[in-house]
C-alpha cells in the first residue's frame, strides 16, 4: 500500500468514525462501553441524562453504582468470567424512590487488545409498562366487545394477544410465528390424516393457525413480576403461572364447544400446557382426550421456546430443539404430530429466519 493509499484509508475509516460517533449520540437508547471494574470507557449523552450522569465527567462514575442492581451485577461477572456473551435484563432504577422508571439492558462481552470490555444498551421501557399496568381493564374490555359484538377477525384477534405479548418475556414476532409454525404444521397433519378425520377441513386448519396468538392471552393475570423475572421461578411462582391457562377459559365461557374461531382459541389456551401422557396442566388431560388444537399449538410454542433467547435462558440450534423435541414423543407430544413435524421441521427453521426478533 503506497502512503497515498493509506493516508486515504485513514480519512476513510476517521469519516466513518464520525458518523458512527454522531449516530450514537443522537441515538434515543443509552450506550456505553465498560472495562472488567466496571469503570466506563464510553458513554453516550443519553445514557446520562438516563442515570443522572454528568456527561463531562463519566469517567469517575462506576456501572454498578450509578444502576445499583444486583442482577446485574451477577450479569456482569458472567460476561467477564466467558461464562456468557450476551445477557438480556430488566430492571428499575431508581431503587430508593418511588416514581421507578423501567429499562431494558442488552449487554455483549467482546476482548480488545487483551481487554475485556462489555458494551452494552438500555432502552426506557416505562412508558410501556405503565401503559400495560392497565391491561386487565382493556382485556376485560376486548372480551366484552368480542362477546357482545362477535367480532373474530384476525386483526381483532392479535390486538387481543399483542397486548399481553408487549409486557410478557416473548416480545417481538412471537405471536407471528406461532402462527405460522401452526399453519404449516397443521396443513400437513390435514393432507396426511383427512380421509381419516373426516372432521378436518381448510377452514378448521386456518381458523387453528389465527386462534394460536390466543394461547397465552391469560398471562394478563401474571404479574410482571414473574414474567419479566430473570432467573428460575420458584414454585409458588410456578403456580401462578399455570393458572393462566384457565383466565381465557373463564372468559370465553360462552364460546365454548361452539365451531369458531374464539372456541379454538378457548381450548387452545387452556390444554396447550396438557402433556400426551397426562403429566401437563391444568386438568391433566392425556391422549386424545387434549384438543388436537391444544396439541399442534403444545409442540409449535415449545419449539419456539426452545429456539429463542430469553431473559433467563439462552437459545438452542434447531437441530438441537429437533431433537428435544423427537424425545418428547409419546411424552409431552402427541407421536403423530411429532412424526408430522419430522416431514416439515425444516419450514419451521425457515419461519423462525423469516420472523427472527432481530430481523
Amino acid at each position: 500500500m503506497t502512503r497515498e493509499e493509506m493516508l486515504t484509508t485513514i480519512e476513510i475509516l476517521c469519516a466513518e468514525h464520525g458518523k458512527l460517533n454522531a449516530i450514537v449520540d443522537a441515538s434515543f437508547d443509552g450506550i456505553f462501553e465498560i472495562n472488567d471494574k466496571t469503570e466506563f470507557t464510553f458513554v453516550n449523552p443519553i445514557f446520562c441524562k438516563m442515570f443522572q450522569m454528568d456527561y463531562e465527567t463519566y469517567k469517575k462514575y462506576n456501572f454498578v453504582k450509578v444502576v445499583k442492581s444486583i442482577i446485574i451485577k451477577k450479569a456482569l461477572k458472567q460476561l467477564f468470567d466467558g461464562e456468557k456473551r450476551l445477557s438480556v435484563l430488566y430492571f428499575e432504577y431508581p431503587p430508593e424512590l418511588n416514581k421507578k422508571k423501567h429499562f431494558e439492558l442488552k449487554m455483549m462481552s467482546f476482548k480488545l487488545r487483551d481487554a475485556a470490555l462489555v458494551v452494552g444498551i438500555v432502552r426506557d421501557r416505562t412508558e410501556i409498562i405503565r401503559a400495560v399496568k392497565n391491561r386487565e381493564y382493556y382485556i376485560a374490555t376486548l372480551f366484552k366487545i368480542i362477546k357482545e359484538m362477535k367480532i373474530e377477525t384476525k386483526e381483532t384477534i392479535y390486538s387481543l394477544a399483542k397486548l399481553v405479548e408487549i409486557h410478557d418475556h416473548s416480545t417481538g414476532k412471537h405471536l407471528e410465528r406461532i402462527e405460522h409454525y401452526a399453519r404449516v404444521l397443521a396443513e400437513q397433519y390435514y393432507t396426511i390424516f383427512k380421509e381419516r378425520d373426516m372432521h378436518l377441513t381448510k377452514k378448521y386448519i386456518e381458523d387453528i393457525a389465527i386462534a394460536s396468538v390466543l394461547h397465552d392471552i391469560g398471562k394478563v393475570k401474571v404479574p410482571d413480576s414473574i414474567l419479566l423475572k430473570p432467573s428460575r421461578l420458584t414454585d409458588v411462582e410456578y403456580e401462578k403461572v399455570k393458572k393462566h391457562t384457565l383466565v381465557v377459559g373463564q372468559a370465553l365461557d360462552v364460546f365454548k364447544g361452539k365451531k369458531d374461531i374464539l372456541s379454538l382459541g378457548r381450548e387452545i389456551a387452556m390444554s396447550h400446557h396438557e402433556k400426551w401422557d397426562g403429566t401437563g396442566y391444568p386438568a391433566g388431560l392425556y391422549g386424545e382426550k387434549i384438543p388436537l388444537s391444544a396439541r399442534l399449538i403444545a409442540l409449535c410454542d415449545v419449539y419456539d421456546a426452545l429456539v429463542s433467547e430469553r431473559p433467563y435462558k439462552n437459545a438452542v440450534s434447531h437441530e438441537e430443539a429437533v431433537k428435544i423435541i423427537t424425545g418428547e414423543k409419546g411424552r409431552s407430544f402427541d407421536p403423530e404430530i411429532v412424526d408430522v413435524f419430522m416431514k416439515i421441521h425444516t419450514r419451521f427453521n425457515e419461519i423462525k429466519a423469516k420472523f427472527d426478533d432481530h430481523s
